[in-house]
């Protein structure tokens, strides 16, 4: 099977250090702010106003998506303790529920927009009259696809260069839209259900975008650069404070090469993953979706071998690895303890007959 190698370049420990300590940034997912919604896809308004409130009493800064990237990208210093508020779809409870507690407590936030809902008056959705009052309460908008599809599946007789075709379209039409009845023209992307392949995110970064998914992970330079860059998401699932601390607190792992069997699987399998860390990380604590813990083994070099026990299950999942971080060394601010290296890894498996599984 293909494996895919990504290297990273450290200039010395000295720099990795201090390009930790002022070179990240976590971002959160949400979609529903709502107790009448899927508990799948929503947060109680109560919850997600313990979570807002415990950034603002706790020493985080919340920036503007755009500015975060910004300062990465063109390597601005970055304060321990950024955080970037998004949700996506553009559900109408955002503007009822979220926004005006955003705006209170002065937190800017991004909304990724899947903009063929909001067209066409769909009930539930934000109209474009409110996506335009949310701009005012200090809102941004982006790209999150016209029609809100699940990039990977290509149509019955469909081609690559036709699924290919369409998927740019796609983008293109919600970039349109977006310009059309809000003026903002920000280059950012955040792929429906988190799915993309190689394929879909070499589009989209032709494209000219700066792309999101849903796996768990702080934010950094070489993760923008990737084209799919981690978000943390919340549901009615993830209630815990002390969970919400570690992620909110969390930095990125620093990997120096990454080895990954492909992300998507058509068969049943034990995908691989190995990571070549900077030697500051003496330990990894990773897990499998659905199966716990996975065994990890350490070998020469500070490489990290990570290999779920069984098969992953069909659908979307993913493999969690965290490693405590001495927050004193590292030179990082923010005075809550402990504090993590956290990286995500997704896979994603079709059923067994070869076709697509059916979401719940």
């Amino acid at each position: 099977m293909l494996r895919i190698i990504l290297f990273i370049v450290v200039n010395g420990l000295s720099g990795a250090v201090q390009a930790l300590a002022a070179g990240h940034g976590v971002i959160l997912q949400y979609h529903h702010v709502s107790e009448r919604t899927p508990p799948s896809t929503s947060v109680s308004p109560a919850l997600f106003e313990r979570q807002m409130h415990f950034l603002k009493d706790n020493g985080f800064t919340v920036w503007p998506l755009s500015r975060l990237v910004e300062h990465l990208q063109t390597d601005k210093p970055v304060p321990d303790g950024v955080v970037v508020i998004t949700f996506d779809d553009a559900y109408d409870n955002i503007r009822t529920t979220a926004a005006p507690l955003l705006q209170r407590l002065e937190f800017p936030f991004t909304v990724f927009v899947a903009t063929s809902f909001v067209d066409k008056g769909q009930r539930g959705y934000m109209s474009w009259n409110q996506l335009r009052e949310l701009q005012q309460m200090g809102g941004e908008l982006a790209n999150h696809t016209h029609t809100h599809l699940h990039m990977l599946r290509r149509l019955r007789g469909e081609d690559r260069a036709q699924w290919l075709a369409r998927l740019r379209d796609e983008i293109d039409t919600a970039d349109g839209l977006l310009q059309k009845e809000t003026g903002a023209y920000p280059r950012y992307f955040a792929y429906p259900y988190g799915e993309a392949d190689d394929d879909i995110i070499a589009l989209v970064k032709e494209r000219g975008y700066i792309a999101f998914g849903q796996q768990s992970g702080a934010v950094n330079k070489d993760a923008l650069a990737s084209g799919f860059a981690p978000r943390f998401p919340f549901n009615a699932h993830y209630a815990d404070m002390t969970e919400f601390q570690h992620k909110a607190s969390s930095v990125p792992l620093p990997i120096r090469q990454r080895e990954a069997d492909p992300m998507l699987w058509s068969i049943a399998g034990k995908p691989r993953l190995t990571l070549s860390l900077d030697a500051r990380v003496k330990q990894l604590n990773c897990f499998a979706s659905g199966q716990g813990a996975i065994t990890v083994t350490k070998e020469e070099g500070n490489r990290f071998v990570v290999q779920a026990p069984g098969a992953i299950p069909v659908g979307r999942s993913r493999y969690n690895c965290t490693a405590p971080v001495d927050a004193k060394a590292e030179g990082l601010s923010l005075p809550l303890q402990p504090r993590f290296y956290w990286y995500t890894h997704q896979w994603i498996r079709k059923r067994d007959d070869g076709n697509w599984y059916p979401e719940s």
